[in-house]
């Protein structure tokens, strides 16, 4: 008896076995206390046919809905994420590897963020920071169409993030820098993948027409081939600035001397559906095996009765 206290004491501390029992327990409590009620109304063996059947059928319905809305905490696979494929020095002689990346233009044979704002300078009082082409696409992206880049489409800045942490992280690992301090991202650019609402629908067209539009647009993107999803940011090495005591830390210099660097990647759908694709299909397996029990019960069922009623009453 001791020792049973003993393990049930340590059982406690153990979040991992802890979570297993606070499980079981409630399939326990809960689908115990279902089956009891069915195992009293029709009989234990029924009661449980109906139990599972129902349990399964509910699985169906629940693992449907995270299949085609992935939930945020539960059972989901592996994200979406950019998948690093190349690093590239602009300026040099060799072109980029991806025959993609090829089409966009070098920093040095491109239109420039300022010579955008001289052409429209409504927009000057919008960007607070260093104007870059992702920040002028924030502000309005008209003013940097894909045909000034080859086909690329400028990322706005606000939706840049996640290309530009990944890039931050590959420069790092593969020690092109020493730490993120010593470069900063300029511009992002995109090409391929899905062609999203806005660039698919004319937000200019009658209200009813637009939203016939999109409508249209949802239904039947997810049956449609998708170009491979390309995305290049562009990063500037930084001069190194020595912080003063009590000072705030110094704004950083692009060092022009130094080309630009490419990150190009390449995004990966990941396996964010597959796992509850497996339960939906395991579930609805189940379901289908104790509904198919069930039915060939009633027949048995049906036939015995109509066999005890046909058979002759013995005087």
């Amino acid at each position: 008896m001791g020792n049973l206290l003993t393990i049930a004491q340590g059982l406690a501390w153990d979040p991992q076995i802890r979570g297993i029992l606070a499980v079981a327990v409630g399939v326990v409590v809960l689908c115990g206390s279902a089956y009891l009620l069915l195992a009293t109304n029709v009989g234990s063996r029924l009661g449980l046919l109906l139990a599972f059947a129902g349990i399964f059928g509910w699985m169906v319905i629940l693992s449907l809905y995270w299949w085609v809305n992935p939930p945020g905490i539960g059972p989901a696979g592996d994200p979406p994420f950019w998948q690093v494929t190349e690093i590239h020095v602009t300026g040099g002689d060799e072109p980029p590897v991806q025959r993609e990346v090829q089409l966009l233009p070098q920093p040095d044979n491109r239109v420039t963020p300022q010579q955008i704002i001289d052409q429209a300078p409504e927009i000057e009082s919008q960007i607070q920071s260093q104007p870059e082409l992702s920040t002028i696409a924030g502000v309005d992206p008209e003013l940097v169409p894909p045909e000034l880049f080859g086909g690329w489409n400028v990322t706005p800045s606000a939706q840049a993030g996640e290309a530009q942490a990944a890039a931050d992280e590959a420069l790092v690992a593969q020690g092109v820098f020493d730490n993120a301090a010593d470069f900063t991202n300029t511009s992002t650019f995109q090409v391929g993948g899905k062609v999203p609402v806005s660039r698919a629908c004319n937000d200019d067209d009658a209200f009813l027409l637009l939203q016939a539009c999109r409508a249209w647009h949802r239904v039947t993107e997810p049956f449609k081939t998708h170009p491979t999803n390309y995305s290049v940011v562009e990063v500037v090495p930084l001069i190194p600035q020595e912080t003063q005591p009590g000072q705030p830390p110094p704004r950083p210099v692009v060092d022009e001397s130094q080309p630009a660097i490419w990150v190009v990647m390449e995004r990966q759908l990941g396996t964010t559906r597959m796992l509850p694709f497996t339960y939906f299909i395991i579930s609805l397996a189940g379901f289908v095996i104790f509904a198919t029990l069930l039915h060939y019960r009633d027949k048995t069922l049906k036939q015995n009765l109509e066999q005890a009623a046909n058979a002759p009453v013995e005087a």
